[in-house]
Parts: structure tokens; sequence; C-alpha cells
């Protein structure tokens, strides 16, 4: 065999044995990515789906300041969603639902949909006369406390109680409460429909601090 062949030879192997050695495109990037894609995407339907609907959030399309600035608002206004979950969930928000997409068309709903808002602005459906206001307040503290607050102006799992819709639409506010909804759990087997009652009584009952019922801190 030829020196010249020899030579040739061994840089061929030289440059397969290099080739080989050369690490092929990592996947870690990627797994990372799509990880802090999926913690972000729970972390969504595990604190804002307790007050939004999917369906409301994206037939949104905000610049991601616009998302940013609503995530801040929604934790000021008492989302459990952690400090450490704000940014991932913003930049998934903000990919998922950005301005530069057109938005959905809105979907219709029938009158059996929305039969449940037909209480006025700004009064309330009936609740049954005479509940007891006190013991509303006993069952809340041993019951929702524990998520929401102790009065109800949210928690660490919880968001707040005071002045949502939800109280407004006693079949619904039922339906959560003893069945539970996503990750909070239902209060079937301890809470009975007096139960039920008293305890949205006292939350009717509630307002917000002074600050917060000027627009404050």
């Amino acid at each position: 065999m030829s020196t010249v062949r020899c030579l040739c030879m061994a840089a061929l192997s030289l440059a397969i044995v290099g080739s080989l050695m050369i690490p092929a495109p990592a996947r870690q990037d990627d797994d990372e990515a799509e990880m802090r894609e999926l913690l972000a995407r729970r972390s969504l339907e595990e604190n804002c789906l307790i007050c939004h609907s999917m369906d409301l959030i994206a037939g949104q399309r905000l610049t991601p300041t616009q998302w940013k600035a609503e995530v801040v608002k929604m934790i000021g206004w008492g989302s459990p969603l952690p400090k450490e979950a704000a940014d991932p969930v913003t930049e998934y928000l903000a990919r998922h639902y950005s301005d530069r997409e057109p938005a959905p068309a809105p979907t219709l709903a029938t009158l059996n949909d929305v039969d449940s808002y037909e209480v006025p602005r700004g009064q309330h459906a009936p609740v049954e006369a005479g509940a007891d206001l006190k013991r509303g307040e006993k069952l809340y503290a041993t019951t929702c406390a524990n998520c929401h607050g102790p009065k109800a102006l949210g928690g660490d799992l919880g968001p707040a109680l005071v002045h949502k819709a939800i109280l407004d639409r006693p079949t619904d506010y039922n339906r959560i409460l003893f069945e539970g909804l996503r990750r909070m759990p239902g209060n079937k087997q301890t809470l009975k429909p007096e139960d039920s009652v008293a305890i949205l009584a006292w939350l009717r009952s509630l307002s917000y601090p002074e600050p917060l019922a000027q627009g404050g801190k």
C-alpha cells in the first residue's frame, strides 16, 4: 500500500472519528423549553382558571407588556399564582395569545346559558331569609379560610371572594362549593345545604377594606 494511500485512509479515518465525536445537536434546550411550557400551562390552569374561563383568556390578544400588566394585576387582586410562576405564565400567554394574531370569533351564548345573569347590576340574587351570618362566618373559617384567607380577600391557594360575580349565581356557587373546581376540593361530605346558605350570606355581607375600595393597594 502506497504512502499516499495510507495517508488518505488515515485522514479519512480521522474525519470519520472526528464526525462521530462531534455531539449531535443537543435536545436539552428543547426539553427545558417544553418543560417550562408545560409548567406554565399547569400554573395557568391551577391558578387563573379558578376565576376565569379558558375561552375568556384565549380570546384576548395582548402585547407582552400588556400580559405582564394583567398578570401583576391579578396577583394584586388575590390570585394565588406564585411569584416565581408569574414570568413563565406571562411568557406563555404572550406566546400563545399575541396581539399579532387575529382574535377568534366570539362564541354566542343561548338564553339558557346566561339565565343566571338576570340579576340587576348592583343587586344580589335572593338568599333564604334569616340566614345565620355568625354561623356562616364560623363555617367559612373552618372550611374555606385556609385557602381564601380569613376575610375572604385571598390567600396562598385561593383567590379573593369578596364582591365576586359567583356570589350572585347561587346555582354555580353551590356546584363549586359541593363538587369542587380544579384543585379546589368539594365539600359535599362535610357541608349541608343550609351551611352553604349561611356561608354565602356571610360572604355577601363583606366589603373590601377602605384602601382597596378606593383603588389603592
